[in-house]
């Protein structure tokens, strides 16, 4: 098992590093792309038909229907271990923490406040499953914890300079936001609300795995799928805009010339970058779906915090992006808080009663 988990971790870190690196690549097309382009939001769309397409396939079984004297065979989807309802509330608390996430900044949010919400993802997940799961930890599990929200709240907020005590970043942000009118109040909670969705999706996630079983691949394909048509509906015209510069105003690559018709074919670079990152994203989400089938909401949370400054180094490394010594200085009580982490959850985490939620 141990192997296993490793191996999974793996998988998680290599996939999910590939993905953050190509699509930092398609961030960083000035020649495609303008400021105001949201190509996030185009990447996810499309990682989710790509996954959803890879996986239709274990999840159709075709029936003989015969009509007349002829036989046709028409597809139908298998039957659930999980009722779809389930997969609609876990849906619905995704995409409603993800477009809470992306229409904050219209609130007067600063990307400071919205930084220091995100690292306290680990605390608001390990509250959220005590509170709904009814889940105990250790205290070297809660102290680990914390180490690894000061140690991101640190990388993040000076990634870019150093600490001063006559100048603290997240404060002067703060002054610029001016008087706390009714705006940058609504816009704060929203913020609240999406980041408690995102824990009561993790937390929601690890309770559908206890009481159903631990059908990963089926939890996988049916919240993508069922996740398309609301970005469709919320954003049409948006990604169809984002898509239209990705194919035709990227540069191109020719990729092969036929003399017989005297005609040579080329490809977007941005499109061989997107294909590039939606095979790594599968194999990562793959990893992410393994791991929280076996592993409880909160070890999945901090084994995701940790990719995240993993791949901040690796841009570091591959993009020379630049980090603040107060950085490397969060960075390492990230990992060091992994470790504790890693030690504390030798004696799992019980649940307080036995529950049954069926």
């Amino acid at each position: 098992m141990c192997a296993s988990m490793t191996s999974v971790i793996s998988i998680i870190f290599g996939g999910c590093c590939g993905s953050v690196a190509t699509l930092e690549t398609l961030i960083k097309d000035k020649s495609t792309f303008d400021q105001n382009t949201n190509i996030g939001k185009l990447v996810t769309f499309c990682q989710f038909i790509f996954i959803t397409l890879m996986t239709l396939p274990r999840f159709i079984v075709f029936t003989n229907v015969q009509e007349g004297k002829r036989m046709w065979a028409l597809p139908r989807f298998k039957p659930l271990h999980v009722p779809l309802r389930i997969y609609i509330i876990s849906v619905l608390l995704f995409f409603s923490s993800s477009v809470g996430n992306n229409m904050i900044f219209n609130y007067n949010i600063t990307i400071p406040l919205h930084i220091t919400f995100r690292c306290f993802s680990t605390v608001l997940t390990m509250m959220t499953c005590y509170l709904i799961n009814g889940k105990r930890y250790t205290r070297l599990q809660v102290g680990s914890t914390i180490f690894l929200t000061i140690g991101a709240l640190i990388a993040s907020l000076y990634r870019d300079h150093d600490f001063h005590w006559k100048d603290i970043y997240f404060w002067h942000s703060m002054e610029d936001v001016g008087t706390y009118d009714s705006v940058f109040l609504q816009g704060l909670l929203i913020l609240l609300a999406s980041s408690i969705m995102s824990s009561l999706l993790s937390a929601y996630n690890e309770r559908t795995y206890t009481t159903y079983g631990k059908h990963w691949e089926e939890n996988m394909f049916y919240c993508h799928l069922l996740s398309i048509p609301l970005f469709v509906v919320s954003s049409h015209e948006e990604l169809w805009n984002t898509m239209s510069k990705l194919v035709y105003a990227s540069p191109k690559y020719k990729i092969i010339n036929v003399p017989m018709w005297d005609k040579t074919f080329y490809v977007s670079q941005s499109l061989i970058t997107l294909v590039g990152n939606l095979i790594t994203q599968n194999v990562c989400i793959t990893g992410v779906n393994i791991l929280a089938s076996h592993t409880g909401a909160l070890t999945l949370s901090i084994v995701l915090l940790v990719r995240k400054f993993l791949s901040l180094l690796l841009s570091v490394v591959f993009f020379n992006n630049k980090l603040s010594q107060t950085a490397y200085i969060g960075i390492l009580i990230v990992f060091f808080g992994a470790f504790l982490y890693s030690l504390g959850s030798t004696p799992s985490t019980k649940p307080l009663k036995n529950q049954n939620t069926k």
